[in-house]
């Protein structure tokens, strides 16, 4: 590495930090009014009834594709052709992005690609539950461990698709349909882009308990952010990054999706009594 790329590494270093530390202060005084978990099934405290919930939920992840619906098949099949329709144009963004190099757009990128490494992830995860146990307030650190939750279960899945994938990096130059199954070298860990998964699933939970349209634009603004930010530093083809933003977003969503108050699809109700006898029939969505 020479000394530009340093002081370059460096700066951007410095940006992040600074980023970093005013996000954390200010989560304070912006999240605790617009965040706040209203599932009341799920532990609102780190302790013993967490670590099994996360294990629980871990599990029925990776059974679900076992109780899907069709619908559900559907949803699949429809985020699996948006990640195919990706793939005869990654190789032309990844020239492109070689043959237009910009330091504005890389040290931009580099911030938010930092933004969106795990332990940066799970360090705002910390401060936002941490603003919740100083406000004494129960939603609130319950919104933060169902994003943590979802950060961990989507890195988990992550790690074993790129290893059982094996797509090489664009860096590489091997071409986008270059595939090294069960490799456990990071050059070969392309697909799918663990910092979008991390950062979608991260936008997709807080989203899900927030009660302010603009903290859900400041949440899928970062996640898209950080998603860029892969392909423009040459670290993943798109549909590498398409394909890590669905899988934490549905992640995400499932894992945080708040239950309904009343039960959904077609109810049959049976009353009687000693003056009525009624039979109802009734569809509530």
């Amino acid at each position: 590495m020479n000394g530009a790329e340093k002081k370059d590494k460096s700066g951007s270093s410095r940006i992040f930090t600074l980023t970093l530390l005013t996000l954390i202060l200010s989560w304070r005084l912006l999240l605790p009014p617009a965040l706040r978990a209203e599932s009341q099934d799920f532990p609102d405290r780190i302790n013993r009834q967490f670590f099994h919930r996360v294990l629980k939920d871990t599990g029925s992840m990776i059974s679900s594709p076992l109780h899907w619906k069709r619908s559900d098949f559907w949803k699949a099949g429809l985020a699996l052709s948006s990640i195919a329709a990706c793939f005869p144009v990654d190789n032309s963004v990844h020239r492109l992005v070689l043959e237009h190099p910009d330091s504005t757009r890389d040290s931009v990128a580099r911030v938010f690609s930092g933004a969106g490494k795990p332990e940066a992830l799970l360090g705002l995860v910390a401060a936002g539950y941490l603003a919740g146990c100083l406000d004494r307030n129960d939603g609130l650190r319950r919104a933060f461990l169902l994003a943590g939750e979802s950060l961990v279960i989507t890195e988990l899945v992550v790690q074993v698709a790129k290893t059982g994938i094996g797509r090489a990096r664009p860096y590489n130059e091997e071409g986008a349909f270059s595939f090294h199954p069960l490799s456990f070298r990071k050059k070969y860990y392309s697909l799918p882009s663990g910092h979008s998964a991390s950062a979608w699933a991260l936008a997709a939970s807080l989203a899900e308990s927030s009660r302010s349209p603009y903290v859900d634009v400041l949440l899928y603004t970062l996640a898209a952010g950080i998603s860029l930010s892969r392909i423009c530093l040459d670290k993943h083809f798109i549909s590498d990054v398409v394909a890590g933003g669905l899988l934490g977003f549905f992640i995400g969503k499932k894992l945080s999706r708040r239950p309904s108050a009343r039960p959904q699809g077609l109810a049959f109700q049976f009353m009687v009594n000693r003056k009525l006898l009624a039979v109802g029939l009734n569809y509530q969505f």
